[in-house]
């Protein structure tokens, strides 16, 4: 029975490209899963939006409860639950490479990196996975190479990047991604990660789960790229929440893939 499954939200900027994406991957990866059941969601609106939400108040209001006031559509989806129902919490959002969004009194402030530290634990206040610059990356990704086709873009260049993204057939079309093509992207991401953080594209399990974090990989971002030449390193970090989410069993199926 549903109720007796470990009940998981999943929270997104809109119901475009966010919701096909991950609503596949859900059908894909967790809807034969007999102890969990995924309740995907948009916030309609960009995770500073969320954050600052609760930052108002301490951090003292559950994340579920400010999504059903800043979204119509999560209120709907929410009609039947409370925010104790969920065991677990992931956040999926975009990069905002010039602080667009981020409310005025906290321009000074490194925002990102606070938000990081803050959703850092699905079963508290939330796991936070960004994607640099966008969720769209995703499209970069050449299936022979197994890779990105590109390693960097200028952060003047993020506003133009939805529109202008390389864009591989098996990767055009969310809904009709196949787990084959989600295991590429697991693999192509994760040695992303590994390039950006130890300058290496070879990591072991081991190393992905102690080093390459949210945090430790925006810390590199802004060590090596947007500090030094205003510059963001292409990567998208769906593939890696099911790295972690499903260890080294599914990390050796990528990695053999």
């Amino acid at each position: 029975m549903f109720n007796q499954k470990k009940k998981v939200i999943f929270i997104y900027e809109g119901i475009k490209a966010e919701e096909k994406l991950l609503n596949n991957l859900v059908e894909l990866f967790f809807s034969s899963a007999a102890d969990v059941s995924i309740l995907n969601c948009p916030a309609d609106g960009n995770i500073y939006m969320l954050w600052s939400r609760m930052k108002k108040d301490g951090f003292e209001t559950n994340v579920i409860d400010v999504l059903k006031e800043m979204s119509t559509v999560a209120k709907e989806r929410l009609r039947n639950f409370r925010a104790s129902d969920f065991s677990e919490i992931y956040l999926f959002f975009d990069y905002d490479g010039h602080n667009d969004n981020v409310p005025k009194k906290y321009l000074n402030e490194d925002v990102l990196g606070e938000m990081l530290a803050a959703f850092n634990n699905e079963t508290e206040l939330g796991k936070l996975y960004i994607s640099y610059p966008m969720i769209e990356s995703i499209k970069e990704i050449m299936v022979d190479a197994k890779d990105y086709k590109h390693l960097y873009l200028s952060l003047d260049e993020i506003a133009a990047y939805k529109k202008n993204v390389f864009s591989q057939p098996d990767f055009n079309n969310y809904s009709s991604i196949d787990e084959k093509h989600w295991l590429i992207a697991c693999n192509a991401s994760r040695k992303r990660a590994s390039l950006l953080v130890k300058y290496n594209s070879f990591c072991t399990y081991a190393y992905f789960i102690q080093n390459l974090s949210q945090e430790k990989i925006y810390f590199y971002q802004k060590q090596n790229y947007i500090k030094n030449g205003s510059l963001l390193c292409i990567l998208n970090s769906v593939p890696l929440f099911l790295l972690e989410y499903y260890r080294e069993d599914f990390w050796d199926r990528v990695t053999d893939a």
